[in-house]
């Protein structure tokens, strides 16, 4: 595949990403595994009706990360939303082949609520609310 498709895929897939986010403060965090090491990027965005607000750099650097997914790389992409004050909810996909696939309430919660060096449960943020992500439709 050539860099060109891979990289409309990671567009396609991007705004796949925000259509499933849906209204709404986000904040997208997207990383990736490639055979040149680790690649990561994080982008604030605004969801409202038919409209979608992001920085044009931190755009170019999530598509980045997306492009080597959508080629030779995986990673994962996790989306803190802000539903309140002081709340919000986690969702996140794994990333491969120009695809996201939800990742259950259960796995992001093991995953942020475990300590890496111990194993050890540890307990989850006040007010973050972990949740199963919808389907990306690309």
């Amino acid at each position: 595949m050539n860099s060109f498709c891979e990289g409309e895929r990671a567009a396609d897939l991007l705004m796949g990403i925000f259509n499933a986010v849906g209204d709404g403060q986000h904040l997208l965090t997207a990383s990736a595994r490639t055979p040149d090491g680790p690649m990561s990027a994080m982008a604030h965005i605004k969801n409202r009706a038919d409209e979608t607000e992001i920085d044009a750099e931190e755009a170019n650097r999530l598509l980045s990360v997306l492009t080597m997914t959508a080629g030779q790389g995986v990673g994962a992409l996790v989306v803190r939303t802000r539903t309140g004050e002081a709340a919000s909810r986690v969702i996140g996909w794994h990333l491969g082949d120009g695809a996201a696939a939800p990742v259950s309430r259960g796995a992001l919660f093991d995953a942020y609520c475990t300590d890496p060096v111990t194993g050890e449960p540890i307990p989850p943020e006040p007010g973050v609310e972990y949740a199963d992500a919808p389907p990306v439709r690309v």
